[in-house]
């Protein structure tokens, strides 16, 4: 058995989900979405190479199996999955290689990264724009983001793999979220990738949808963290998502 993941564990509810963050940041991120979640027993990894995980080595599969390995241990049965940008194509592959703990899917963020003759460069950017971002003020950090809290970046973690072909099938109904508002600063996620996404997912599912939301950014589990958690119960309870979602 593979070394455990650091997670924290929250509440007492029946039912459990998963919260994955995304690349180069910790289970920490989650701390404006746990207080909305409050009926439901939730995990919140660090993944491997992140926060207290730092030691461990990071890929997309080792993080899945990870994970579902943190599942089998502490969850209340299969869970619930919320990943966010790096975090969801880690639920996506785990949902592909451990159906069995999985519930649901829902996923925000979701992108692909085709190989290109700037490919090789993508770690460079990815390790230059954090340091970019702790070098300016939080308040115009959020103001440029729409209010998002935008914690301080851990400068100390590498660029994690970012996944370049598009995954099998999976099992799992799957809700995937396209944030749906850039401008000035380039926060809005591709719905043709979540449109693709769906597509794969709906082989499998036909409940998988997709929906983008024309006013939340990239990190809105930072910008509307209410939100974030009521639009992650709603799929868990199979109800109608809050207002202001739009079907892709």
């Amino acid at each position: 058995m593979s070394l455990e993941l650091y997670h924290t564990a929250h509440n007492t509810g029946k039912t459990t989900v998963v919260l994955i963050h995304g690349a180069l940041v910790s289970g920490l991120y989650w701390d404006l979405v746990i207080p909305h979640l409050t009926s439901y027993h939730l995990l919140v990894p660090d993944l491997p190479g992140h926060g207290r995980s730092a030691s461990l080595p990071f890929s997309v599969d080792l993080a899945a199996r990870q994970i579902a390995q943190m599942i089998r241990l502490h969850a209340n049965g299969p869970a619930h999955i919320v990943g966010h940008s790096l975090g969801a194509q880690v639920a996506i592959r785990l949902a592909c290689l451990e159906p069995d703990v999985v519930n649901s899917v829902f996923v925000s963020g979701f992108g692909m990264f085709p190989q290109t003759s700037l490919t090789p460069y993508i770690p460079y950017a990815a390790w230059a724009m954090p340091r970019v971002e702790n070098c300016l003020g939080r308040s115009l950090i959020s103001w440029a983001m729409d209010g998002a809290d935008i914690p301080r970046i851990d400068t100390n973690i590498v660029s994690p793999e970012r996944p370049t072909q598009w995954p099998s099938p999976w099992s799992a109904r799957t809700l995937i979220v396209a944030a749906g508002k850039g401008g000035l600063v380039p926060t809005k996620d591709s719905s043709g990738d979540a449109v693709k996404l769906m597509m794969i997912g709906r082989e499998l599912n036909e409940e998988t949808i997709a929906y983008t939301h024309l006013e939340m950014r990239h990190p809105w589990n930072r910008q509307d963290p209410r939100l974030f958690a009521e639009t992650a119960a709603a799929w868990v309870e199979h109800k109608d998502l809050p207002e202001g979602f739009v079907k892709l």
